[in-house]
């Protein structure tokens, strides 16, 4: 009687057959997949998830002038992981509570032409923020700064051009044909 073929077997996913022989399927199906993790990882596989024909990443940090994290040369470095190792495009966005208008309707637009852009089926987005956060005066909110000192949360005026409330923004993201992957390093 011949035995039934493995997950593994089935997709075709590994170059060589196990040289262990188990008795136990479990333990044949466990070490065929470490050698699919194996090979996957040895060609480069991992560049592009198999569920998504594209990733796209929104790498969001504050202007030097309003930054007192520094977070250029982290995201920077990220950057390149991103391009390089991994082949997913980028786009950096530094913003900036100096130049004219509200900080607010900034990344709104920004974070509404990326996602217009690139919302697709299969696609994956990605956004990555690099600042300061802290819980919002609503319960569930999240306001992002670049500079604590800039705004305090009693101080209305000055919150509201220094600061960002990530839920206004979240909202443009809901409607997104892609998956969305958010990350707050803060």
């Amino acid at each position: 009687m011949a035995q039934a073929a493995s997950p593994i077997e089935r997709e075709g996913l590994y170059d060589e057959e196990s040289t262990v022989d188990y008795d136990c399927k479990d333990g044949r199906d466990a070490s065929e997949y470490q050698l699919r993790w194996i090979n996957v990882m040895n060609k480069g596989s991992y560049n592009c998830p198999e569920n998504y024909s594209r990733v796209e990443v929104l790498l969001l940090r504050w202007d030097d002038t309003c930054d007192d994290m520094t977070t250029q040369h982290e995201v920077g470095q990220l950057k390149d992981v991103f391009e390089k190792e991994f082949n997913w495009h980028t786009e950096l966005h530094c913003l900036n509570n100096k130049i004219e208008g509200r900080l607010q309707l900034q990344i709104n637009a920004i974070v509404a032409a990326w996602v217009n852009k690139y919302s697709k089926p299969n696609a994956l987005l990605f956004v990555y923020y690099a600042g300061h956060g802290r819980p919002g005066t609503a319960f569930g909110q999240l306001e992002l700064m670049g500079d604590r000192r800039q705004s305090s949360p009693n101080d209305d005026k000055r919150k509201r051009l220094n600061s960002i409330v990530w839920n206004k923004t979240e909202e443009l993201l809901k409607p997104a044909e892609a998956d969305v992957l958010e990350i707050f390093d803060w």
